[in-house]
């Protein structure tokens, strides 16, 4: 039974130092464990080796009945291991379960900031992309404004050129026709000579 147990021990050991490495506190636990497993397996070597010389060194009820306790209390103390293991392995996989969960949600979150941020890139270039075509329109807008202007203006001022040149006409005209009214008052008096 012993030798069954020897190998079971060996791994929970195993696992026991595996543990240790990730927690500290629940590989005490363990530690003390399997060093009051291994003073049980002493008493248990004592008292089997124990023989009663009255019985021809064959063991008495008594001596059969501490190995029996001593194999008891091993068998108490493998399942207190085995017990401690386990609930050290459950927090060491519930550990990592939410290391894991919490490394997904970083990933998740991260992703959604890229992706937003990635949003706000393309509606930002939209953005100026918006606003150089409304440069362009209002610049083209502006320059057919110049040109109106300067076509209106040069309008103008041929029509001021014409204005002053027949207001300078109207002037010569009537220079013309006060000098024929001169002179048409000056004929008359001739005839009448």
């Amino acid at each position: 039974m012993t030798k069954r147990l020897l190998p079971l021990l060996f791994a929970l050991s195993c696992q026991a130092a595996l543990a240790q490495t990730t927690s500290p506190a629940p590989e005490n636990e363990v530690s003390r464990l399997i060093k009051e497993r291994e003073t049980l397996v002493r008493q248990y070597e004592e008292a089997n080796a124990q023989r009663n010389s009255l019985f021809g060194n064959k063991p008495s009820k008594k001596d059969l009945q501490e190995v029996v306790d001593a194999l008891k209390g091993i068998i108490r103390k493998d399942t207190e291991v085995v017990r401690a293991v386990q609930a050290s392995t459950l927090r060491q996989t519930a550990a990592v379960v939410a290391e894991n969960q919490q490394a997904k949600q970083q990933v998740t979150v991260a992703t959604t900031d890229q992706s937003s941020v990635r949003q706000r890139f393309y509606d930002l270039q939209n953005q100026i992309q918006n606003l150089e075509q409304r440069e362009k329109q209002r610049e083209k807008k502006l320059q057919e404004a110049q040109t109106a202007a300067k076509e209106a203006e040069e309008a103008r001022t041929s029509r001021e050129m014409i204005a002053v040149g027949l207001a300078l006409l109207s002037v010569a005209l009537l220079v013309y026709v006060f000098r024929l009214r001169q002179q048409l008052a000056a004929v008359p008096s001739r005839k009448r000579r």
